[in-house]
Order: structure tokens, then sequence, then C-alpha cells
């Protein structure tokens, strides 16, 4: 839709500008007069260059708003395009059927699964750990007591990935183990 409102805004632009240039005088012996039916055609042409111009405009301002679409994920990290409902990615920014501009989804955060989980001795050593992580641009999730993990991830090789980045960068020593929710034994994940 913004596609068609850029399309509508030049062409607007383009007959005001002709409609301006148009010349609506006539030869009458030695001096030229106006002629009221060309007066009237430039008069026409302005306000339909005038109506495409705003309505090119409107289409282009409004094109990309839209009303998210419910997204109804079922860990296949799919969903519907909101306009033309063919099947997407979930990060897709940009329709591969219909071409349209959307908004990416984020995926919704593991609440269990694997993690590189981090001991700590102390509040203090526990928030650096959290800053260290958090560096790293990995999730953190707290553990049992005063350990900090990173992930959950949702395979073991994501979770042994984050280990070794955790035990090069900032020289951390984690253990890879299973975080779940229904044990009771882990704090909950807030969003």
């Amino acid at each position: 839709m913004r596609g068609l409102g850029i399309l509508m805004i030049a062409v607007g632009a383009s007959v005001i500008f002709a409609a301006l240039m148009m010349d609506v005088t006539v030869s009458a012996g030695m001096d030229r007069v106006n002629n009221l039916g060309l007066m009237a055609d430039r008069q026409n042409y302005t306000f339909i260059g005038g109506v495409l111009l705003i309505a090119g405009l409107l289409m282009a301002m409004l094109g990309r708003r839209h009303r998210p679409a419910s997204v109804d994920v079922t860990g296949s990290g799919t969903r519907p395009c909101p306009f033309c409902a063919e099947t997407i990615k979930l990060a897709a920014i940009k329709c591969k059927h219909c071409g349209a501009d959307i908004d990416a989804v984020k995926a919704p955060r593991l609440k269990n699964g694997w993690v590189a989980s981090v001991p700590c001795r102390d509040s203090e050593e526990q928030d650096r750990v959290r800053d260290a992580i958090s560096a790293l641009d990995l999730p953190t999730v707290p553990m049992i007591g005063l350990a900090i993990g990173a992930g959950p991830f949702e395979t073991k090789d994501e979770a042994k990935q984050a280990l070794a980045v955790l035990r090069n960068e900032p020289r951390l020593f984690s253990e890879v183990v299973y975080r779940d929710s229904v044990s009771g034994k882990y704090p909950p994940i807030t969003d």
C-alpha cells in the first residue's frame, strides 16, 4: 500500500506541475487573450492532481500501520502474514508472498531448557556474573541458590556453545544443566 501511495504522490505532483505550466491563452490577431475553456481545464487538472497527491500522502503515511496479528506460536517458528495469510517466519519483516512490510515478532522466551549455570559465592559475585553474561548478549536466568545461568536454550549444543563463550571471554566456570519448570527447584522466569 505504501508503494501505491508513493506512486500516487508522484503522479499527482506531475499533474499539478503540468497544469500550472499549461498555456491558457490563444492568439487573437496581434494580441493574446485568455481562453475560458483552457482555464477550466487547468483548474480541473490542478484539482485532480491535488486529490491524487493528498490520497498518496495518506496512503504512504498510513500504509504501514496495522494491527499486529495474533501469533499462535506452536514451536514451528512460523506465523501467517497479516495481509495475505500465507505462512512466513516469525522474524520476517517483509512477506515473501505479497511483498508487504510487516513487523517482526519476537520468539517467546523458553520457560525451561538447557542452561550454562555459573555458581556464585555471594550476591556481589552474582551481579558481576549477570552483567558479564548480559554483556555477551546471552539471556540470563536465575538458578538454584546464588547461581546464574546463560539460557535457557532449546538444545544442549546451544548451551555448550554458551559454556565455551563463558569460559573463553570472562573466564567463568560453568556447567550445562537442564532447567525445568515442573520440579519446583528453580525460581520462575519472568519475561
